[in-house]
């Protein structure tokens, strides 16, 4: 009877730490750029990978491919006054976004935002 009592607490012991999972969310380091941001070699590519899906010609506006990007979101979609109100900036954005499809990574969106910071130059 010890036997059985002593193996069926080991068993339940055995359970309650096996069977608890914890996922842990590490941080995304955010990564401050020490040149300007290229619009080609940077802002582009977000664009490329994350929206021309849907923002594209004959889709959703503003037309983000390569080529017409730059020309469909200057000056339209930026506000170099206060950076942080560009519509190409917070509508994406991780904390504040209401886009319901994609969202800029934390770095996504501060290269971004440090693009328009910087005058949103076509470079």
């Amino acid at each position: 009877m010890k036997k059985r009592s002593l193996f069926l607490i080991l068993v339940i012991i055995t359970t309650c730490f096996t069977g608890c999972n914890y996922n842990f969310i590490v941080p995304e380091e955010i990564i401050v750029p020490t040149e300007p941001v290229s619009y080609s070699i940077q802002i582009q590519p977000i664009f490329t990978n994350k929206c021309v899906e849907c923002h594209k010609p004959g889709g959703d506006s503003p037309d983000l491919t390569v080529g017409n990007s730059y020309n469909q979101i200057v000056p339209s979609q930026i506000n170099v006054a206060t950076p942080v109100n560009s519509r190409i900036y917070s509508f994406p954005a991780p904390s504040t976004s209401t886009h319901t499809w994609k969202k800029y990574s934390l770095n996504e969106a501060n290269l971004v935002l440090i693009w328009i910071e910087e005058g949103a130059k076509n470079n």
